[in-house]
């Protein structure tokens, strides 16, 4: 049982062990995925923070440069003819194809008319805030990026355009460029910068230019604030930059959200990924705990198995110890511990018992005659005989040899020599063929019962043995009793 007790405590401590290292993976790695994603969420951001301002930087330089070659070739001077507006719409178009971001070039005269450069003209845009911004020949104010609004083709544009001037240095009209984010938004769907991220730009009023998960930022829409939630983005400062959750799933996920706001650009940069990435480690975790429990399962049964048979042996040396092998019967041992329990009984509560002591008559002889088989069977028979008259508080067991002894309980002598009696008429009739012989069997029965005087084994044996010994000297078969007379 110690054994036992050792083990299953080893295998719980063992399991406890395991479950708190389980934790503490599932903790630390959650905290080690949480730096990662916040590393490329930032990374994310950043890389479409410069990929923008390199786009649109590059887009203001051929801007400027062609503002200059306008302004050399007398921009404002030329005349309004269709050789000239011509001329002016291949220019554009050349400077078109080297601009990636760009669906039109086009040119705006000193009275904010839109020139036909390519597809369309003769609009005033003389109500436009970027065309008065540039008309107010502020010098310090060159170029412009607009804010997105709708074109005259309907269309959801931001401007970047570049004052043109004189000679004199004098505003002489803009020429610009339209961008409605498509390149932007293959782009972003074609990059794959980072498996199960989100990229989406958005203007300053939230409206989403490009997107690589269009199902949940539609284009050209307000963002959805359920998912990221106004307050936390709205008032974003120069280069500023947030990071938190989201409020809702989307994608069957919440998901962890990066805000950038763009440094000299009019953008906001929302990048965002699933916050599922502690299911894996949750479930190598699982599957680690589990295997380890079975593997437990699976040594304590083992263990079980070992100790049940273990126990079988134990019984069995126990029955060795305690039993008699051929008889099935108690041995000494057994009836010294039973004697010592019957003489404590008789000590305390003075529960009177008498003990016998059986001889089988000519044993040897029988042994001698019919050989040791026979013997064997004649105690094996025997024993059983003397097993059947036994209440259950009684005790029978065999001491050696042919000779037996039987403890019976809350029975003085007298009655003693009357159950007796009638066992040696079974005793009589036990028969054993052998070779067309028959093996009769017979016993002598010495008793004594327990008093004041005599409650000590060995005397009690003694006095069982000086009966039986009367017993044989009267002609065996029969019963003796040897009577203690109590003291007064």
């Amino acid at each position: 049982m110690r054994v036992k007790r050792i083990i299953l405590s080893g295998s719980l401590l063992l399991l406890s062990i395991a479950l708190t290292c389980a934790v503490f993976y599932v903790v630390k790695n959650h905290q080690k995925q949480s730096r990662l994603i916040e590393s490329e969420l930032k990374f994310n951001a950043n890389f479409v923070s410069i990929w923008l301002q390199t786009a649109f930087n590059h887009s203001n330089f051929v801007l400027t440069q062609l503002s200059k070659d306008l302004t050399q070739d007398g921009f404002a001077q030329l005349a309004l003819s269709d050789n000239h507006y011509q001329e002016q719409a291949e220019v554009f178009e050349l400077h078109y194809q080297t601009l990636m971001n760009a669906i039109h070039v086009f040119a705006v005269d000193k009275e904010c008319v839109l020139l036909k450069t390519k597809t369309i003209g003769g609009v005033d845009l003389s109500s436009r805030e970027y065309c008065q911004r540039l008309q107010n020949n502020n010098e310090e104010v060159t170029s412009i990026i607009t804010a997105p609004f709708k074109d005259v083709l309907n269309r959801n544009v931001v401007v970047q355009g570049v004052k043109i001037t004189d000679k004199k240095g004098a505003f002489a009209g803009i020429v610009g460029l339209l961008t409605d984010f498509t390149f932007f938004t293959r782009a972003l769907r074609s990059a794959h910068l980072s498996e199960g991220s989100t990229i989406t730009i958005l203007s300053r009023d939230f409206t989403v230019l490009a997107t690589s998960v269009p199902r949940y930022f539609p284009i050209g829409e307000t963002m959805d604030f359920d998912y990221v939630p106004y307050q936390k983005i709205n008032g974003l400062k120069y280069n500023q930059e947030l990071l938190f959750d989201s409020n809702k799933k989307y994608n069957g996920a919440y998901q962890g959200v990066f805000v950038k706001k763009v440094s000299d650009l009019p953008f906001i940069i929302l990048v965002t990924k699933a916050k599922n990435y502690w299911f894996t480690p949750l479930y190598i975790t699982i599957a680690t705990v589990f295997s380890l429990i079975l593997a437990l399962l699976f040594f304590l049964m083992k263990n079980a198995v070992y100790f049940h048979k273990l126990n079988i042996k134990a019984e069995h040396y126990s029955k060795l110890a305690l039993f008699d092998e051929l008889t099935g019967s108690c041995n000494r041992r057994c009836f010294e511990n039973k004697m010592s329990g019957f003489i404590e009984e008789y000590h305390s509560r003075k529960k009177v018992f008498s003990i016998a002591l059986f001889d089988i008559d000519y044993f040897k002889k029988i042994n001698d005659t019919y050989g040791h088989d026979t013997g064997d069977e004649v105690l094996r028979l025997f024993s059983q005989a003397c097993e059947t008259v036994c209440t259950p508080d009684d005790h029978f067991a065999r001491l050696g040899g042919d000779e037996f002894v039987m403890l019976l309980a809350n029975t003085n002598a007298v009655d003693a020599e009357l159950r007796l009696n009638c066992l040696l008429n079974t005793i009589r009739n036990i028969e054993i063929s052998i070779n067309e012989q028959s093996v009769k069997v017979t016993s002598s029965i010495g008793v004594t019962e327990v008093n004041n005087r005599i409650f000590d084994s060995c005397k009690l044996l003694n006095k069982a043995d000086e009966a039986l010994y009367e017993a044989k000297r009267l002609g065996r078969n029969q019963v003796s009793i040897s009577v203690i007379e109590t003291e007064h």
